[in-house]
């Protein structure tokens, strides 16, 4: 059972990256397509965040909560990182990101969200409940493999889930919720669909008791 977030809290989060939502789109304005421009690798997970509203949404849809440790594999600017920390009071969240400047925007937006993260630095934020890795999702950190993540997040285009199955398998066996965007994980036949939402492009998977 999730706590229910307190309302400054929630309106902050929303306030903060709805702001950022209305940055992407003014840039998007000028370049139609943000996720193919230099030096970032949309290969696997193309950068095109998730409005901040259904990033609460899907979230909640995971029964996301106090005891769980969340993972955005291409966490992009860390809205679903800082979220499931500021708004579903998790216990651990942590991003991976291949491009240095949406790392840095993470912790940004985190700072700004979460107060009690004002006196670390940049360089330095990594707390015991949120952090932000630069790396590389064909050549993860040695962190995500043997950590017991509760849910996993990502948005990979269809042609790569088969380069994730082998990892999502591993956590959703042992219980772990996987949270598709945009793009249904029927390529993993064995994981079953808890929940979803065509319309906002949410697939939650999970063994039928865990939920």
């Amino acid at each position: 059972m999730t706590h229910s977030p307190a309302h400054h809290s929630q309106s902050n989060f929303l306030q903060i990256f709805q702001d950022a939502d209305h940055q992407i789109h003014d840039d998007s304005v000028e370049d139609p397509f943000p996720a193919y421009l230099d030096d970032i690798d949309t290969t696997l997970a193309p950068f095109c965040p998730t409005s901040a509203k259904r990033v609460l949404k899907a979230l909640r849809m995971a029964h996301v909560g106090p005891h769980d440790w969340v993972i955005d594999l291409g966490s992009g600017d860390g809205r679903f990182v800082t979220a499931a920390v500021a708004e579903m009071n998790a216990a651990k969240a942590v991003g991976i990101e291949s491009d240095t400047a949406l790392v840095h925007t993470s912790k940004t937006l985190a700072k700004k969200v979460l107060p009690s993260l004002s006196s670390a630095s940049l360089e330095d934020l990594e707390t015991d409940r949120i952090c932000f890795i630069e790396g590389d999702l064909l050549n993860l950190p040695s962190i995500v493999h043997p950590t017991p993540w509760t849910v996993i997040v990502l948005f990979l285009l269809p042609d790569h889930t088969d380069k994730f199955a082998h990892l999502l398998l591993h956590h959703y066996r042992r219980g772990a919720r996987i949270v598709s965007l945009v793009f249904n994980l029927n390529e993993i036949p064995e994981m079953n669909l808890i929940t979803s939402d065509e319309q906002d492009g949410i697939y939650v998977y999970g063994l039928a008791n865990k939920l």
